[in-house]
């Protein structure tokens, strides 16, 4: 008897060892970490960014007096940074060194979570907790909008909460927004037929799930902030909060490298505390916003020293 209590005595403090070890590799992320460093040392001829060279350039600046800063874009023709803020109902416009110039109040919505510009003055954004999303105007001289006035995709999946739409970014190539829900589960899909170019041309709206990103998402990801399309290169670029990673696919899914978001990382004094937005210039520099109201810049290390 005494012998068995012995052995249940070794096997109970066995599994609170085990426990111990899988909640400390949890809590630092051990899974993200070997990623990355993975990545790091595999290397691909893929024609993407090379991220293992990006360093920070500019660090945790403020934009103004500001919160809960979720999702991002960048626009080519003005050359300007546009973020969407969840609690104000409001999207912001700004510099590429974080210098805000416009604010825009958005009536009908209190979830903004993520924005893309498409083309010429027609944005994208996404509600969170209705599973909705909007194609909004917004002209130069834009001060208010409402949601009332604008065209509504609702999805007939996860109808209300709060893990659902992260993240979308349109693909002008292929002329389709790519969305990504959060978690329970995470995934990637596409959606046409909201928004096309050609005005005299019919569009009939399809959801796809783009599948060939879960076997990635599985493992690699906890969850999914956060997505930007590069139209150079053809690759998606996902951004998770949880993990503290920004990683680089193909069409195909195959993952192509990473960016971590952690101190000591890409020259960061400090780790980014909760990455909520990304968006990547022509010129291949990476736009960060993180909660509240942080802005971060990355850039190859050859333009960063020219700077």
């Amino acid at each position: 008897m005494q012998f068995s209590k012995t052995k249940l005595l070794k096997a109970g403090f066995t599994l609170v060892v085990i426990a111990s070890i899988a909640s400390t590799l949890y809590v630092i992320k051990a899974e993200a970490l070997a990623w990355h460093v993975w990545h790091q040392f595999t290397h691909h001829d893929h024609h993407g960014l090379d991220l293992s060279d990006y360093q920070v350039a500019i660090e945790r600046k403020t934009l103004g007096d500001y919160k809960n800063a979720s999702g991002l874009t960048f626009n080519n023709e003005t050359g300007t940074l546009f973020t969407v803020l969840n609690d104000m109902s409001m999207i912001v416009e700004f510099t590429k060194d974080g210098q805000p110039i416009r604010e825009i109040k958005v009536h009908g919505t209190d979830d903004l979570e993520g924005i893309s510009h498409l083309e010429k003055d027609y944005y994208v954004v996404a509600d969170e907790r209705e599973s909705k999303l909007w194609l909004l105007q917004i002209k130069p001289e834009t001060r208010e909008i409402s949601i009332q006035d604008a065209r509504l995709l609702r999805f007939g999946m996860n109808e209300r909460g709060n893990k659902n739409f992260e993240g979308v970014t349109w693909d002008s190539v292929h002329h389709r927004l790519i969305v990504v829900k959060e978690r329970d589960p995470k995934y990637v899909m596409s959606v046409t037929g909201l928004y096309e170019p050609n005005e005299g041309k019919q569009s009939q709206i399809e959801v796809q799930r783009m599948r060939q990103f879960d076997p990635a998402l599985k493992w690699a990801l906890r969850d999914l902030s956060s997505v930007t399309y590069h139209e150079r290169t053809g690759h998606f670029f996902l951004l998770s909060d949880e993990s503290k990673l920004l990683k680089q696919f193909n069409e195909e899914g195959q993952t192509l490298g990473s960016l971590a978001l952690w101190k000591g990382f890409h020259g960061l004094h400090e780790n980014v505390p909760q990455a909520e937005g990304v968006s990547i210039d022509d010129e291949g520099n990476v736009y960060i916003v993180s909660e509240p109201n942080l802005f971060y810049v990355f850039k190859p290390k050859s333009s960063h020293t020219q700077d």
